[in-house]
């Protein structure tokens, strides 16, 4: 249900002391304020708006948040999440010209991309992470609504915070992590820190969810005996599929979070910007 009550700003006397987060999905759209400096200063929420998925409707939704919440301009430091489904991960060295090796080798980020999933050169944001690239569209027209609105801003697709964190978790045995959100859960598959997969998968019954699990470990040769798989997300859900995966799997846990952000009732990505100074 959308938000109804009229907007109030929150009184900041300093913007450069806070961090604005905001975070886009197809399913509704919220911001937050954090205090950089004093640890003890509580989150601030500036809204959180749900909504129908409507793909026809989606850009004048997110334009009209921003606007019915002026405060989002303000001179703050801000990262942006977007919640997208469609990502592809590719080597670093592929976009890179210089580091291609071979005029062959490399690619155009648009053509990329459009080589799974469909969207205009303009609509591609990209994050790097050391050898690794994301590309990920959400809405035709939003990039460039955010380099207008927010030229200043910071964009991360939700599976990029997630990569980051899980590559540093480290373990003796190959890992996957399944993350459930209402109706779709992301999964990442490491070996060390070498990232096999991430993907985003939609689901309408909780079935589907181990379902995939055994799936991508049989597309990329994880063996049952000896691969981890952890969960995180919505508790009730990752609670019910702890049990059924023990009954096929050696090594099954929640996922190691700090408890700051396994606490939070945000998703993942939202809690791990929050904690990331």
């Amino acid at each position: 249900m959308e938000e109804t009550n009229t907007y109030r700003a929150v009184r900041i006397d300093d913007t450069a002391e806070w961090r604005m987060i905001i975070y886009i999905s197809r399913n509704g759209m919220s911001a937050f304020l954090k205090n950089e400096e004093d640890p003890m200063e509580p989150l601030i929420v500036i809204f959180s708006l749900e909504w129908e998925k409507d793909d026809i409707r989606l850009l004048s939704k997110i334009e009209a948040a921003v606007y019915d919440h002026p405060q989002l301009l303000d001179d703050f430091s801000t990262e942006i999440i977007i919640n997208t489904e469609k990502s592809l991960w590719v080597p670093a060295k592929v976009v890179d010209y210089d580091a291609a090796g071979r005029e062959e080798e490399y690619r155009e980020e648009a053509d990329l991309y459009n080589m799974v999933y469909e969207a205009a050169d303009e609509d591609i944001f990209m994050d790097e992470i050391e050898d690794k690239v994301c590309l990920y569209s959400l809405e035709a027209g939003l990039l460039p609504f955010i380099r207008r609105t927010l030229p200043g801003a910071r964009t991360w697709c939700q599976q990029t915070l997630a990569v980051r964190r899980f590559a540093d978790q480290v373990a003796d045995m190959p890992r996957l992590y399944v993350d459930i959100r209402e109706g779709e859960a992301d999964y990442y598959g490491f070996d060390g820190r070498k990232l096999l997969f991430a993907v985003t998968h939609p689901w309408k019954a909780k079935s589907e969810i181990p379902e995939r699990i055994f799936s991508l470990m049989e597309v990329f040769r994880l063996d049952k005996s000896s691969t981890q798989v952890m969960l995180s997300g919505k508790k009730d859900i990752r609670a019910e599929l702890m049990g059924l995966l023990r009954e096929e799997l050696n090594f099954v846990m929640l996922t190691m979070l700090p408890s700051s952000i396994s606490k939070c009732e945000q998703p993942l990505a939202v809690g791990l910007a929050l904690t990331r100074r």
